[in-house]
């Protein structure tokens, strides 16, 4: 089948195309989505380590590099879409700053390529709307130590999930919303 795409709507790469495959199970964040949420980490983006969690299309993640993070580390579990994804980046010339992992965030986080590139400045997560027990998530998060002392997690959710408030040492700062999707920003209580 031909694949159709999606623009990058910010940075260096302004313009170029990720393509999707009619075949591939994404649901890409939309561009009016990414354009605001990356629009509010403007300053936290330059020269920043971002992780990109249930990557899919990689929208996220290349959206950040497009924009000078130093580095993004993509992870997904689904072969056919990292392999896509390696494709994309390697057209875009972004191989160099980038790590492409397939695994379940469970084996992800104990990854050695992906621990030697922690900590994270900003970790995007967008799992399928209906995946239960993100507490658990930001559980694991924790415990493999992948961020840094002031780091930031962006969930990425159907606007009807209701995200927890608090988990660990993870707290919400903020949310967004834009169509049927939200966005709930954590940060750590001890990084202050």
């Amino acid at each position: 089948m031909k694949p159709s795409s999606i623009r990058i709507v910010g940075g260096a790469l302004k313009g170029r195309t990720i393509s999707i495959f009619p075949e591939q199970s994404v649901r890409p964040t939309s561009q009016r989505a990414r354009e605001a949420i990356l629009g509010i980490l403007d300053g936290r983006i330059n020269r920043a380590t971002v992780a990109d969690f249930f990557s899919g299309t990689g929208a996220m993640g290349i959206e950040a590099l497009s924009r000078g993070a130093a580095r993004v580390a993509f992870v997904d579990h689904q072969k056919e879409l990292q392999l896509a994804l390696y494709q994309t980046l390697s057209r875009l010339t972004l191989l160099p700053q980038s790590l492409v992992i397939t695994a379940d965030i469970h084996l992800a986080i104990q990854n050695q390529n992906l621990l030697g590139w922690r900590p994270f400045d900003v970790l995007f997560l967008d799992p399928p709307y209906q995946f239960p027990k993100m507490d658990q998530i930001l559980t694991l998060l924790e415990g493999a130590q992948l961020m840094t002392k002031h780091g930031l997690i962006i969930y990425e959710h159907f606007h009807k999930t209701i995200s927890p408030a608090a988990v660990g040492t993870w707290s919400r700062v903020r949310k967004a919303r834009y169509g049927d999707t939200a966005f709930t920003f954590y940060e750590t209580s001890t990084g202050s």
